[in-house]
């Protein structure tokens, strides 16, 4: 559970979704219309807050290194603190949509 300012899901929903009028690039181009990921791209959706700042975070400061960080420099450079948090809201309320599966074949 993180505690976050009333508005946050709604205002990260508008920027993951799109863009904030190139402000940033909408998450599902990359991680999928579900955010479950796509091919090597990894899933976002509902993962920890505090995780999905730290990586957006460590992504624009260039403290991240792997394969794929180039690729999101240019997606996080314009964002602000508040941004991290607002989008973390959203893609952390987001269920992965195979858990969903898996908790209703029960």
């Amino acid at each position: 559970m993180a505690y976050v300012p009333v508005g946050a899901i709604k205002a990260g929903e508008a920027l993951a979704k799109t863009g904030g009028n190139g402000k940033t690039v909408a998450c599902a181009t990359c991680h999928g219309p579900t955010l479950e990921g796509l091919g090597p791209v990894p899933g976002i959706a509902g993962r920890s807050p505090s995780y999905l700042v730290r990586q957006l975070n460590d992504m624009q400061v260039g403290t991240r290194h792997g394969v794929w960080t180039a690729l999101m420099k240019p997606v996080v450079d314009k964002l602000t603190a508040e941004d991290f948090v607002n989008i973390a809201a959203y893609v952390s309320s987001r269920p992965p949509q195979a858990s969903v599966r898996q908790t209703a074949a029960r």
